[in-house]
């Protein structure tokens, strides 16, 4: 099972997922926790060294494996899997060096394809129980891969046109490399994959969010992209709740009183379709396995991981 955790930056969605990881490990279940965000912080939620692109393990938790892809990270892993491939097909059609793949690999939508091929090979492995994912900030990532596998189908479509020329056929049997026109279809068929993957029962969405009305916006635009691609989602975590009463004074009075107007838009607008679960601010930083565990009660009250046994 696949848990991840989707919102725009700054929101929880790191606490979230190294909360609910923690949890996991803790009880006994091999747990993978990924993240994706560009720019990674499980380091400062763990307090502990990650190293980036490599399996770490956390003091305590044996059960738990750590991965941070950060953008360098996944755009070298890109260029060891896809590299020769993308090259091979390139090539076919222009003269152009090996060069042409840090131009490639830097071309939107192609990071985030490989964390999800990443993330289903993970699966396929079957080394874990649970695989938690603490997603890049929101940004149309299973669009761009729904068009890159239409771009993949016309390439092929253009490529065999092209390639019925037989001296270039001729060439590619020269070169004695693979038939390009194979190769892609290979990646229209790993970006279907990938994309039917993302809509079964194995991948579970939480919405990370904040009470404030860029938090609402952000939360109806992530749950109608998950809802486009039939991406299961499993309920809203509405983050730093200012609420009545926790403090005194006028701004505080003020803010929560705003958070409590987009606390009911929020309910109005999803609670008769998902789970919304709020947590309030909290007194105490969220840093270190203790903290992680104490915060994991708010995550699993939403998770309800009963529901979700591997």
């Amino acid at each position: 099972m696949i848990l991840s955790f989707w919102g725009k930056g700054g929101v929880g969605k790191t606490t979230c997922s190294a909360s609910l990881a923690t949890y996991l490990a803790s009880n006994r279940k091999k747990t993978l926790l990924i993240s994706s965000d560009p720019s990674p912080s499980l380091f400062d939620v763990f307090g502990s060294t990650i190293r980036p692109g490599g399996i770490n393990k956390v003091s305590g938790l044996e059960k738990l494996d750590v991965i941070e892809l950060d953008e360098a990270v996944v755009l070298e892993m890109w260029k060891e899997r896809f590299g020769e491939e993308v090259y091979e097909v390139v090539s076919s059609f222009f003269p152009v060096d090996e060069t042409i793949l840090d131009y490639i690999a830097g071309a939107p939508g192609i990071s985030e394809e490989f964390v999800l091929a990443y993330l289903l090979d993970q699966y396929h492995l079957g080394g874990y129980d649970f695989i938690v994912w603490d997603t890049a900030p929101a940004g149309g990532t299973l669009r761009l891969l729904r068009l890159e596998e239409q771009f993949y189908e016309h390439l092929g479509e253009a490529g065999k046109l092209y390639f019925s020329v037989k001296s270039v056929l001729d060439k590619v049997k020269r070169k004695g490399g693979r038939n390009p026109l194979g190769i892609i279809d290979e990646w229209r068929v790993l970006a279907k994959d990938v994309l039917d993957f993302m809509s079964s029962d194995t991948v579970r969405a939480f919405v990370v969010t904040i009470p404030e009305w860029l938090g609402y916006a952000q939360t109806e635009r992530i749950v109608g992209e998950l809802g486009e691609f039939s991406v299961n989602i499993g309920g809203i975590l509405v983050n730093q709740v200012a609420e009545t009463g926790i403090c005194q004074g006028e701004v505080w009075d003020k803010k929560s009183e705003v958070h409590a107007h987009h606390m009911d838009m929020i309910r109005q607008e999803f609670g008769d379709r998902y789970k919304v679960k709020s947590v309030p601010v909290l007194p105490y930083e969220v840093k270190g396995v203790d903290r992680l565990l104490r915060f994991s009660e708010n995550v699993l009250d939403l998770v309800d991981i009963e529901s979700v046994k591997p």
